[in-house]
């Protein structure tokens, strides 16, 4: 289902996590998330069984559960068959499979300058 460098930080189906996560990996979340979510070099994975309410910035997004928010992905965002998205997407690709939901925007122009303003952001905080 995703394209990874190497194995994830998983965060399982039972965990519910509220607040902001960084890493310096790739990530998959199999539970719900509510808050903030960067990674800005490496690869997030929103698995079927998560829901999540987040802004996120990544270097790419696989989407397969239920996310609301916004994405800021610096290559490419996918929408699985199962995916259901609601926000505001930011990213130069993005592909949707067949049965996938989404409700929103998608902005392919701006995503490199965004995401030069977010690693910004994320040096002064």
């Amino acid at each position: 289902m995703t394209q990874r460098t190497r194995n994830p930080e998983d965060l399982p189906p039972t965990l519910s996590i509220t607040g902001d996560l960084s890493a310096t990996e790739d990530v998959a979340i199999r539970g719900q998330f509510d808050g903030q979510i960067s990674v800005p070099g490496h690869h997030l994975s929103i698995e079927a069984t998560a829901s999540v309410k987040a802004r996120i910035v990544a270097r790419s997004v696989t989407i397969g559960g239920a996310l609301e928010g916004n994405i800021l992905a610096a290559e490419r965002v996918w929408l699985m068959a199962t995916a259901r998205v609601r926000g505001h997407v930011t990213t130069p690709a993005i592909t949707l499979a067949d049965g996938a939901q989404f409700t929103g925007t998608v902005d392919p122009e701006r995503s490199e300058s965004a995401m030069h303003v977010a690693r910004y952001r994320a040096k002064q905080a």
